[in-house]
């Protein structure tokens, strides 16, 4: 299949850049028969270049974040002819300490105080916050250094960095909680309406402010259809997964169960 085959499944405008950067990574990664390691990729576009990867049988990739489940992961990508080895995963950890016990402190906070130092958001993995005084944050090796060196605040707090292995990272067990409830149809607005706890006539703008994502990707129709196993995210507000559906209701609703990540 050709790049521009596989470009016409895809109507989103974002989605087709990904899988036309992947694919040109993919063709010079085999044609000059050498590795390529893409930045932190959210989940979404780490399917897109799955998609890629499956049309490139000369390849062999592997996405790694750090740690196993790691949300934001890079993935690499060799010629089979090398065979299956390991790489440096070319990710550090930085452990982030400070007084945070009287502080509202959240993921937000230390992404936005490491940005600020003039990182890209995509030498960002996952954030991780296990205990009061301390987070830990996955990053490109490349700036680890820099990071330790220069981040001395998150959300005005005084804080130490420093590198830490992978080994010793300790993720934190997501915390959720089951919504049970009814909705008059699949649609985004409805949908998400319940598992926020916003009215819709709230939730509507939110969508159209692009502050929504379905599995990772930028939905700002309202009306979407979502099905089983969808995840839609609100910013600032965490992510909802529609765990099953559930048949309907006398009044003929849609009787559906939520999962909240909170």
């Amino acid at each position: 299949m050709r790049i521009k085959n596989l470009l016409e499944k895809y109507s989103d405008p974002l989605a087709k850049r990904w899988l036309q950067k992947a694919w040109d990574q993919a063709e010079q990664a085999e044609r000059d028969n050498r590795q390529y390691t893409s930045f932190f990729l959210d989940p979404r576009q780490q399917q897109l270049y799955q998609v890629v990867m499956n049309h490139f049988p000369g390849l062999n990739y592997l996405i790694y974040g750090g740690y196993a489940k790691a949300e934001r992961a890079r993935i690499s990508f060799w010629p089979a002819a090398w065979g299956t080895k390991e790489f440096p995963p070319l990710i550090s950890c930085l452990s982030i300490e400070g007084n945070f016990r009287f502080a509202e402190i959240s993921h937000r906070d230390f992404l936005g105080a490491i940005l600020s130092l003039g990182v890209r958001r995509e030498m960002v993995g996952d954030i991780i916050y296990p205990a009061e005084s301390t987070a830990q944050v996955l990053v490109d090796k490349q700036i680890a250094q820099y990071i330790c060196t220069n981040l001395v605040r998150v959300h005005n707090v005084s804080v130490k960095v420093n590198e830490i292995p992978l080994e010793t990272i300790v993720a934190v067990p997501e915390i959720t909680k089951e919504i049970k409830g009814t909705v008059a149809s699949l649609r985004l607005d409805a949908v998400a309406s319940l598992g926020f706890g916003f009215s819709r006539s709230k939730i509507i703008p939110l969508i159209k402010g692009e502050q929504v994502k379905v599995n990772w990707q930028l939905i700002k129709n309202p009306a979407s259809q979502l099905q089983e196993g969808d995840i839609i995210s609100l910013r600032g507000k965490g992510r909802i997964e529609v765990v099953a559906l559930e048949g309907e209701s006398r009044k003929g609703r849609v009787r559906i169960r939520l999962k909240k990540y909170t």
